[in-house]
């Protein structure tokens, strides 16, 4: 699948910084984007109950007809994209770091091969090819993506004093709400 350029709604310019005044390069999906969009966001680390709780949610969600947009980086995350794509659900997914080779396919997961297919799902990178790891800023950057993206957000949890903690602090001032545990 060759990555294509396209620009994401206005909205997040304004919400996210100069993460998003950029064109984006992405596979999949684009129209999910027009979509009210669920925010899913969670520590690296949470307690079991948080997790099975979260879990628990997948089916509504899906039943809802919610596209759930997320880094499905953490742990907790990846669990809820397996859960979500098993239902047939939808799906948009932020990379914090670049599609690698502009020359080269992107070659998605086993997990990702169907979705992206059959339009329940959106892969998309907002960083620079160059941009080949994920580290803690860039992590930062995609969270900030996926608030100034999403309609609702949910975030059952995040480690106190963590970078996420900050991050939903700063959203919660904009006005906006968070869903959390």
């Amino acid at each position: 699948m060759s990555p294509k350029e396209f620009m994401l709604p206005r909205k997040c310019e304004q919400l996210s910084g100069s993460e998003a005044a950029a064109p984006v390069v992405g596979v999949g999906e684009t129209t999910l984007l027009t979509e009210p969009l669920l925010g899913f966001i969670a520590s690296r680390e949470c307690p079991g109950h948080v997790l099975l709780e979260t879990l628990e949610r997948v089916p509504e969600w899906v039943k809802a007809g919610r596209v759930i947009v997320s880094g499905f980086h953490s742990p907790l995350e990846q669990q809820v994209l397996r859960s979500l794509l098993r239902r047939q659900g939808r799906a948009v997914k932020l990379l914090a770091r670049g599609f690698g080779d502009p020359r080269a396919d992107y070659r998605p997961t086993l997990e990702e091969r169907e979705p992206l297919a059959s339009g329940r799902m959106l892969i998309i990178s907002a960083f620079a090819n160059s941009v080949v790891r994920t580290t803690r800023a860039t992590a930062l950057a995609r969270n900030r993506l996926v608030l100034a993206l999403a309609t609702d957000i949910v975030v059952p949890h995040f480690a106190a004093g963590s970078p996420l903690e900050a991050l939903v602090a700063e959203y919660q001032l904009t006005g906006r709400q968070c869903d959390e545990h």
